[in-house]
């Protein structure tokens, strides 16, 4: 069956990237990652929604990462702010 879904695109571009990494595809770790959950049962709601908070906030640290490296390659100068403010004070 074919689905469609809806994925954060840092979240995407992390799960390509390790996916690439190991030699697997997109579809394959997915699948994986469905089996896995599926095979928990419902009994382990808890340690779940415990993994899924962790998940999420994992998810919301790699995107402020990836926004201040964006921010950082594309600041015009290298100094860094301290050095600004001390030069604009002089």
């Amino acid at each position: 069956m074919k689905a469609t879904i809806e994925i954060p695109d840092a979240l995407y571009r992390q799960v390509k990237s390790r996916s690439a990494l190991s030699g697997r595809t997109i579809r394959d770790v997915t699948v994986e990652l469905y089996r896995r959950w599926i095979d928990q049962g419902a009994g382990s709601t808890a340690n779940t929604n415990d993994a899924a908070s962790n998940d999420a906030v994992a998810a919301w640290l790699a995107r402020w990462e990836i926004l201040g490296s964006e921010i950082e390659a594309a600041a015009v100068d290298g100094r860094s702010t301290r050095e600004q403010l001390v030069a604009d004070r002089r």
